[in-house]
């Protein structure tokens, strides 16, 4: 009696986007995409938030505006929890198949290429980076830090977004917890967007040095960016 063969042998119900999605290489390439992506939101939120330094008109009038515009808000935040869901996993992937590959060519005898102290501390910045901006919203978003003080409103009725920011900031406490903060994206952006470009092909003898750099200045101004908020309430630079 004939056994029927398999149509495409044992490989059969698998997909070249399967196989992809669960390699490592597919893995670099969905971390490099939602990083990339969750860093132009970045920049487009640090943007906003600079407008602090214009006074409580041009702040609370942006906030006002992102209101009044909720399939934008909402379109953003739920777009932008997508990428940091799928960035995680994808990291918690690759770090599975790192590990893996480690304890394979360890007990095979090969020797490894040391790599630096911010690359092997990766997952544990990106796990505390990940705790600040669930405190982050606690505070700004969900108004749970401090119920009382949440979005409080002007004599023209809008939510004084510039005296909930001001009113935070002038603790040294919550200024600490947010300088930690970008320090902690700072450190976790400056090999983040350099491993893109290498995810991407964009290395070699010439190119490697300057993306290395830019990565780390581009981390450096955004984190610098973000904190100078806090810290310039906490000194006086910005009144109420």
């Amino acid at each position: 009696m004939h056994t029927a063969k398999t149509i495409g042998g044992p490989r059969a119900g698998k997909s070249v986007l399967g196989d992809l999605a669960r390699s490592s290489i597919g893995a670099k390439w969905l971390m490099a995409v939602t990083g990339g992506l969750f860093f132009l939101w970045l920049i487009l939120h640090v943007a906003g938030n600079l407008q602090i330094f214009r006074g409580p008109e041009v702040v609370n009038s942006y906030a006002a505006f992102l209101s009044n515009e909720p399939l934008l808000l909402w379109g953003q935040r739920i777009g932008l929890f997508v990428v940091v869901v799928l960035h995680i996993c994808a990291g918690l992937r690759l770090w599975y198949l790192n590990r893996n590959a480690r304890a394979e060519r360890y007990a095979a005898g090969y020797r490894y290429r040391r790599a630096t102290w911010i690359t092997r501390t990766m997952a544990f910045t990106g796990l505390l980076l990940l705790a600040f901006i669930l405190f982050h919203l606690a505070h700004f978003t969900f108004g749970w830090v401090y119920p009382a003080e949440f979005k409080p409103m002007n004599a023209s009725g809008i939510a004084d977004v510039y005296a909930m920011m001001f009113g935070s900031f002038q603790r040294g406490g919550i200024v600490a917890i947010y300088v930690v903060g970008m320090a902690l994206l700072a450190l976790h952006l400056s090999h983040g967007i350099w491993s893109a470009f290498q995810t991407m092909g964009l290395n070699g003898k010439r190119w490697t040095p300057f993306a290395l750099q830019g990565s780390r200045a581009a981390a450096l101004i955004l984190a610098a960016a973000f904190a100078s908020i806090p810290i310039a309430v906490l000194i006086g630079m910005v009144r109420h």
